[in-house]
């Protein structure tokens, strides 16, 4: 059997530690990895805020879920149940609305605060302290729509127009 040379050995290295960085930045990431910013722990989450703006005429929602009420857990479930890939969207890319809604959730943990929009486009904009990432998810438009559709059969109040 032949042996490596060195030269083969270090390229070899360099090799594997490009893989490993390839892997690293497109490697499916549970929502608590995912959500931008250090800290988010879904355990800690006290409340969450849902703002449905309406397109197409159609009337804006507001709710609020806190911790220990079943759609707050069914929420939170849901929205675990996916694996997050990032998606390198250009952050002057056009985004369409597909949902007939713009989804966004706001998650409040203490002095922190974490975002995440939906629009039925394939991008889910995530946010905290540690800025916004852009994630998509397999079966994209089925599971946003599963989202709002598991928001639009809960109680709300309107959402004030300007």
């Amino acid at each position: 059997m032949k042996h490596l040379s060195r030269k083969h050995k270090i390229a070899l290295v360099e090799l594997v530690v490009l893989v490993l960085l390839v892997v690293w930045f497109i490697a499916p990431r549970p929502l608590t990895r995912a959500m931008a910013g250090d800290g988010f722990d879904p355990a800690a989450v006290t409340q969450i805020q849902a703002d449905l703006t309406a397109f197409q005429g159609g009337e804006g929602r507001t709710l609020t879920f806190s911790q220990g009420e079943p759609a707050f857990s069914q929420l939170m479930d849901l929205l675990q149940s996916k694996r997050y890939i990032p998606y390198y969207l250009d952050q002057d890319a056009q985004r369409s609305v597909t949902l007939g809604y713009c989804v966004d959730l706001t998650f409040s943990q203490g002095e922190a605060s974490y975002t995440l929009s939906l629009t039925g486009d394939r991008a889910i904009v995530m946010g905290g302290d540690g800025g916004t990432k852009t994630y998509q998810v397999t079966d994209s438009d089925a599971f946003q729509q599963s989202v709002l559709d598991f928001l639009l059969e809960q109680e709300y109040t309107k959402e004030e127009t300007p």
